[in-house]
């Protein structure tokens, strides 16, 4: 073949490549758009779903706390504790399927503050006592004395993961135990080498800081156990429905995935230890900060001493939902405080311009007007009277705290709750003492 006929077909072939590259990179552009268009109408649908279950779920365990004070009978108490578990793990399951949403979308921030440790795994086992007993099944904790009382970290992640995982073990356990327990894992004992496969590979035992330890925690239960084939894709997402082992049990099967992930963003390592019939050893490891016990008690000291001088507050409660509205007067009339209730965000506007309040609470999805247009509708009202006060004493005037109380819990959620002028944010469902937690944590004086 000549040169130049040689020439003509190669260029020729360069151009239908460079065109089919073209129509591939836009096929990659459609593909891309298509798949967020779908990853935001799925975030959308959960958080949109999660509204409507929350509303009611808030209702419910509202209510619950405040008739468990209450005289009843054995019999009476027996029947509401059917319906404090049915609401918890309805509750487990909404979380699942929006902490998954969450880590999806990389919206999933964990907290860092001191906690007591002991504390908070006797409070894992006091929440799934009910439920052990329920079923006959011995559930206990055991902590390693050299475990440290005070670390520094995200204690909600961290007792979600416990609780994940004891739920887990409860669930599959028809007879015996289960136990959740700790110990840190020292690179300086004798036995520390056969341990060393439950430390996380980016942690250098050898280098560990003064303040540091490496806690490895495990909830084992004498359950039906788990087949090395099943181990391989235990912590994958609906791992349960792939399953037929254990297709006839309760749950999303999202569980132990979530937990992986959590475990994976306190920068740990999670395994399994299992053998079919004899039950199985959840574990998971984590580098912690230890803390300092006297100021931790320190604090709280000083937050029952702060309890007990803080005054009686004028709160302005907005809020569309009646059993939602009891459940809220009734706690805020317990701690003495005075409360008046508007059923949407125009008639709270229209009792601030009449009132001055030290709290609102605002539900943000109600009728005739929203709790964003009703907050920055005040703040507008606020900034008119501030310039109003100008060369008279500017400093005497106090804004109201506002709180958003609310169903859409999604980190963008927040975010539009604060850019409009509120000064917290509580998640429905609530329980009284989350409601007086964050009135307190705004130090209204």
């Amino acid at each position: 073949m000549e040169p130049e006929n040689i020439y003509r077909e190669a260029k020729s072939r360069i151009e239908l490549l460079e065109k089919r590259i073209r129509e591939l990179e836009h096929e990659v552009i459609l593909a891309r758009k298509e798949s967020n268009d779908a990853n935001r109408k799925k975030t959308m649908f959960l958080a949109n779903m999660s509204h409507e279950i929350r509303t009611p779920m808030n209702s419910i365990l509202g209510i619950y706390d405040l008739l468990k004070e209450t005289d009843l009978t054995q019999e009476q108490r027996e029947y509401l504790e059917i319906i404090h578990i049915a609401s918890q793990n309805l509750l487990i399951i909404i979380n699942d399927i929006l902490d998954l949403s969450k880590i999806e979308a990389g919206e999933l921030h964990l907290e860092t503050k001191p906690f007591n440790l002991h504390e908070e795994i006797g409070q894992v086992i006091k929440l799934l006592s009910l439920k052990a007993k329920g079923k006959g099944i011995e559930l206990s904790s055991r902590i390693d004395s050299a475990t440290p009382v005070c670390v520094i970290g995200d204690s909600v992640r961290l007792k979600q993961i416990l609780i994940n995982l004891a739920n887990n073990a409860l669930k599959f356990t028809n007879q015996g135990m289960v136990q959740v327990s700790v110990e840190p894992l020292d690179p300086s004992s004798d036995d520390f080498e056969e341990k060393k496969l439950f430390v996380p590979q980016w942690i250098d035992p050898g280098q560990l800081l003064p303040d540091q330890r490496i806690l490895k925690f495990d909830v084992i239960d004498t359950g039906i156990g788990i087949s090395e084939r099943d181990q391989e894709t235990l912590f994958t997402e609906f791992a349960q429905l792939e399953n037929p082992l254990v297709r006839r049990f309760e749950g999303t099967g999202l569980g132990l995935s979530i937990s992986n992930h959590l475990t994976t963003l306190l920068k740990g390592k999670m395994g399994v230890i299992s053998t079919t019939g004899k039950g199985s050893d959840f574990w998971f490891s984590l580098l912690v900060k230890t803390g300092d016990v006297f100021l931790l008690n320190q604090t709280e000291t000083k937050a029952l001493t702060d309890e007990k001088n803080r005054r009686p507050l004028d709160v302005l409660l907005v809020e569309d939902n009646l059993l939602n509205q009891k459940f809220a007067m009734i706690t805020l009339k317990r701690e003495g405080h005075h409360v008046e209730v508007a059923v949407n965000g125009e008639i709270a506007i229209e009792k601030f311009q009449k009132k001055h309040y030290d709290l609102i609470l605002m539900d943000i999805a109600m009728p005739v007007m929203d709790g964003m247009k009703a907050t920055r509708a005040i703040r507008e009202i606020e900034h008119e009277k501030r310039k109003q006060l100008q060369g008279k004493n500017p400093e005497s005037f106090v804004p109201v705290k506002i709180v958003a109380i609310t169903a859409h819990i999604m980190i963008a959620d927040k975010e539009k709750c604060l850019n409009a002028g509120m000064n917290g944010f509580l998640s429905k469902p609530y329980r009284p003492n989350d409601l007086l937690d964050i009135i307190r944590e705004l130090k209204i004086t």
